[in-house]
């Protein structure tokens, strides 16, 4: 059952009204917790396997400048980070167990959220600025050997595509996270309020 076609409005109007079935929409905050292990999980195999790459060129490529390391450090803080933010959801998100009261549940949802919005906002900030200093250092050398269009092209495009994804990509994908968890903290707030009425 969607909680999104649960009507409110016609249990408070009428107490007759078949109350939703709290098991239901624990099934559906079940079903997006298994999502958000798995998804999360990809991520950080994603993040790793970033990493390795980039200590891996770092061995084998022999950079002259002290910046070109210093750019490649930076960006290994960010990904560590990223994993670290990654790892503390997945924490959160494994304590969640259906099986608990209804008051527990609910009080576990909310700690998610509040994770993950701690994590979308402080914790995505730092990765960006971590990240950008990290490209900006790692591309001076190579910038160094391009005419100056090409080292303009280089560092525009690169932060052109980090601006993308900070202003349109962020925000969607935080949007479209928040809604997914709201309406399951509000369908279950929702039941609970009327039930204790």
């Amino acid at each position: 059952m969607q909680t999104d076609n649960i009507n409110f409005q016609n249990i408070w109007n009428n107490k007759n009204a078949e109350i939703p079935n709290i098991q239901e929409i624990k099934s559906t905050a079940e079903k997006y917790r298994k999502k958000q292990i798995i998804s999360t999980i990809l991520v950080m195999l994603w993040l790793t396997v970033t990493a390795f790459g980039i200590i891996f060129i770092w061995n084998v490529i022999n950079f002259k400048m002290v910046t070109t390391s210093l750019g490649i450090i930076l960006i290994l803080i960010a990904l560590a980070l990223s994993l670290y933010l990654f790892s503390q959801n997945i924490n959160v998100i494994r304590k969640i167990n259906p099986s608990i009261s209804n008051q527990a549940y609910l009080s576990s949802l909310k700690k998610l959220q509040r994770q993950r919005l701690y994590m979308q906002t402080k914790g995505i900030s730092i990765y960006y600025i971590l990240l950008s200093f990290g490209f900006a250092f790692y591309f001076y050398e190579f910038a160094l050997y391009m005419s100056t269009i090409a080292g303009f092209l280089a560092y525009g495009l690169t932060f052109l595509w980090l601006a993308i994804v900070w202003f349109f990509l962020r925000p969607r994908q935080i949007r479209k996270q928040n809604q997914k968890i709201s309406k399951i903290i509000d369908s279950l707030e929702t039941i609970e309020k009327d039930l204790v009425e």
